[in-house]
C-alpha cells in the first residue's frame, strides 16, 4: 500500500469515527424513530415482494440493515458507514477522471448532504443505498477499456440500475453527461446522448406499465421519499454535489498541480473550510432539533420509562404533543391525580390532541386509549399508524393489535400478527411469548396487563365512542372499578375545561363508589372551588387538612397581595409557591 492509500484510508476512517460520534450524539433517538417506519421479515416470501418492486435490491438491503437501528449505537454506526463509503466511492471516481487533482476533502460533499436529508424521518434509506449502488457501477464501467464495450456496458447499466436500484439510473445516465469528454468529441457525445435516451426511455416505460406511479418517482429522487408527501430540495442536493464533483474533476484532469505541495495543501484546507461552513449550516437548517424532543418521549413511551418523559416535560412546554406524553406517563404511573397540575396545563388538547392521521400522531393516540382502556380505539388508532408509515407496517403498533386482539378474544387475528414478528429479528422473541395466550382465556385474565384490559372492555355490543369520550371512560370505569386510570382521565378532562358543572356532576354520581371510592388531591381542590362557602361538602368529599390548610394559605395570599394594590403582578408572585395546584390554573391559566 502507497502513501496516498495510507492517507486516503486515514481520512475516511477519521470522517467516519467523526461522522459516527456526532451521529450518535446528535441524532440517536432519531434512528429509533426511522426503524419503526419499517417491518423487515426475514423470510423469503417478503424479500422476494421486495426484489419485484422497482429499486427493489436497494429497498430490501436498507430495510435489512434498518431493522438493527433499534438497538443502540447501531443506527449512527450503519448510517455513519453507508455516508464514509458515498464520499469514498466518489473520491475514486473523481480520481478516475483526474488522477491528480487535489479534490481528496472535497469528496466529503456527496457524503454531508446525504446527511442532512437522512434527518428527516421520511426520507428512506433505499435512496442513500441506490446512491452508493451507482457510484460503485459508475466507477466500475469507467474502468472498461474502449468505446465500444464501455457504451454497451453503460446501456445494460442504466435499466439494470433502475431494476435494483430505482430511479438513481437518472443519476446515473447524469453522471455519463458530465464526464469529460474524450478526443473523438463528436463520436463520445452521440454516445452520450443515445444514452441519455436509453434513461428516459426506461422511466417513461416503468410509468406506461405501471410500475411507478409519477414521473417523479421513476426519473427523481423523490422516489426514496414518503410516497404520500413531497420532499424538500435538500433530496437533490446530494445528486448534485456529485455531478459537480465530477465536473470539476473534469476541468481539472490535465492541469498540472502547480505550486507543488505548499500549494497542495492551501487546496485541502480551502476545501475543507468549506466543508466545515456548509456543514454548519447543512445541521442549522435541516437537523431535527426541534422535533427531537419528540423522538425522545416517543422512545421513552415505547420503553416504558415514565419518569424520564417527566424529567424531560417540565417548564413551559410549547406544544400539546409534549403534554400528551407527561399526562400518558403520569396516568401509567397513577399519578395525574396528584400531580396534573405540576406541569405546564393548557387545556384538554394536553391530555388527547386531535387526530391529523400522521403516523407519530397515531401511535401516541394508540398508547393513550390503550392506558385509558378504551382497547377498541386503541386498535384503531394502531391500524391508522400501520397504515401511515413508509414500509410494510410498524412494529410497535403491530404489537398493539396483537395485545388488542388478545384481550378482544380475536386469537386468530392475534396469532396471524404474532407469525408476522416471529419473522422479524427484534420482535421474534417477545411474540413468541404471546403464543401462551391464544385460545386460552384463563391465561389471559391472569395475565396483569391483559387481563385488566379485558376486565375493563364494556359489557354487550356497543359502538366505541358513540357517546362521546367521557361516556365512553365512565363506561370502562364501571367496567372494572379497580383500575382508575378511565374515571381519573374523565374528571381530568373536565378540570382542564374548566367545566365546573360536568366534574360537579361526575363526583356527585361516582364518589363513594367503588369507581371512585376517594379523590385525589387535584380533585379536592377542584371540590374547594366548587364549594368554598360551603364546608360541609367538604367533609362529605374528603378533603384533606393538608389540602384545606393550603388552600387557606392559598387564599389569605390572594387577599393580601389585591389589597396591597398588586394584582396585576398576581399571577407571576403565586407561580412559585401555588403553580401546582388547581386553585392557580383556574384563576390565571
Amino acid at each position: 500500500m502507497n502513501k496516498h492509500c495510507y492517507k486516503s484510508l486515514f481520512l475516511w476512517l477519521a470522517f467516519y469515527g467523526v461522522l459516527f460520534a456526532f451521529l450518535q450524539a446528535y441524532s440517536e433517538f432519531h434512528f429509533y424513530i426511522v426503524e419503526q417506519n419499517q417491518l423487515f421479515q426475514n423470510t423469503w416470501a417478503y424479500v422476494s415482494g421486495l426484489l419485484m418492486q422497482p429499486g427493489g435490491a436497494a429497498l430490501t438491503a436498507s430495510e435489512f440493515l434498518m431493522q438493527f437501528f433499534l438497538l443502540p449505537y447501531a443506527g449512527a454506526g450503519i448510517t455513519a458507514g453507508l455516508l464514509t463509503v458515498a464520499g469514498w466511492l466518489a473520491q475514486c471516481i473523481v480520481r478516475r477522471i483526474a488522477p491528480g487533482a487535489s479534490l481528496m476533502v472535497a469528496c466529503l460533499l456527496p457524503a454531508l448532504t446525504l446527511m442532512f436529508i437522512h434527518f428527516d424521518f421520511n426520507y428512506l434509506v433505499c435512496g442513500t443505498v441506490a446512491f452508493i449502488m451507482a457510484e460503485a457501477a459508475f466507477y466500475l464501467v469507467m474502468g472498461i477499456k474502449g468505446y465500444g464495450g464501455r457504451f454497451a456496458a453503460h446501456a445494460v447499466m442504466i435499466p439494470l440500475l433502475f431494476c435494483l436500484a430505482g430511479p438513481v439510473s437518472t443519476l446515473y445516465a447524469a453522471m455519463i453527461l458530465a464526464a469529460p469528454v474524450g478526443a473523438d468529441r463528436r463520436k463520445v457525445l452521440a454516445e452520450k446522448l443515445t444514452l441519455a435516451s436509453v434513461a428516459i426511455l426506461t422511466g417513461v416505460l416503468s410509468v406506461y406499465f405501471a410500475f411507478c406511479g409519477e414521473y417523479r418517482y421513476a426519473f427523481l429522487p423523490d422516489g426514496y421519499y414518503h410516497f404520500k408527501l413531497t420532499p424538500g430540495s435538500v433530496i437533490y442536493f446530494s445528486w448534485c454535489s456529485l455531478l459537480l464533483l465530477i465536473l470539476l474533476a473534469g476541468l481539472l484532469r490535465k492541469r498540472m498541480t502547480a505550486g507543488g505541495k505548499k500549494w497542495r495543501w492551501v487546496q485541502m484546507a480551502a476545501q475543507a473550510a468549506l466543508i466545515a461552513v456548509i456543514f454548519k449550516m447543512g445541521v442549522s437548517e435541516y437537523g431535527d432539533s426541534k422535533s427531537y424532543l419528540m423522538k425522545k418521549l416517543d422512545y421513552y413511551s415505547r420503553t416504558g420509562q415514565w419518569n424520564s418523559i417527566l424529567e424531560h416535560c417540565t417548564g413551559k412546554l410549547t406544544n400539546y404533543l409534549y403534554l400528551n406524553y407527561a399526562n400518558l406517563a403520569l396516568l401509567e404511573k397513577g399519578e395525574l391525580g396528584d400531580r396534573m397540575f405540576a406541569f405546564d396545563q393548557r387545556n384538554a388538547q394536553g391530555l388527547l390532541v386531535d387526530w391529523n392521521k400522521a403516523a407519530s400522531v397515531s401511535v401516541l393516540l394508540s398508547d393513550i386509549y390503550f392506558a385509558v382502556g378504551a382497547t377498541a380505539m386503541s386498535q384503531e388508532m394502531a391500524f391508522e399508524a400501520c397504515v401511515s408509515v413508509t414500509g410494510d407496517g410498524n412494529p410497535r403498533m403491530l404489537k398493539r393489535l396483537v395485545q388488542t386482539n388478545l384481550i378482544f378474544g380475536a386469537y386468530e387475528v392475534a396469532g396471524k400478527y404474532i407469525s408476522i414478528l416471529e419473522n422479524t429479528f427484534s420482535y421474534s422473541g417477545w411474540a413468541g411469548e404471546q403464543r401462551r395466550f391464544l385460545y386460552n382465556d384463563a391465561e389471559v385474565e391472569a395475565d396483569p396487563l391483559l387481563g385488566a384490559k379485558r376486565r375493563s372492555l364494556a359489557h354487550g355490543a356497543s359502538l366505541s365512542m358513540i357517546d362521546g369520550m367521557e361516556a365512553e371512560l365512565l363506561t370502562i370505569a364501571s367496567a372494572n372499578p379497580s383500575d382508575m386510570s378511565a374515571i381519573t382521565y374523565a374528571g381530568a378532562i373536565h378540570l382542564l375545561e374548566k367545566n365546573m358543572t360536568g366534574f360537579e356532576a361526575l363526583i356527585e354520581k361516582h364518589f363513594g363508589t367503588p369507581v371512585l371510592p376517594v379523590l385525589p388531591p387535584a380533585f379536592q381542590e377542584a371540590v374547594i372551588i366548587l364549594y368554598e362557602k360551603e364546608p360541609e361538602y367538604w367533609q362529605r368529599y374528603g378533603i384533606s387538612p393538608d389540602v384545606a390548610a393550603r388552600f387557606a394559605q392559598y387564599k389569605r395570599r390572594i387577599l393580601e397581595e389585591n389589597h396591597a394594590g398588586r394584582s396585576a403582578s398576581l399571577p407571576s408572585m403565586m407561580q412559585s409557591a401555588w403553580g401546582n395546584t388547581y386553585w392557580f390554573y383556574y384563576m390565571f391559566k
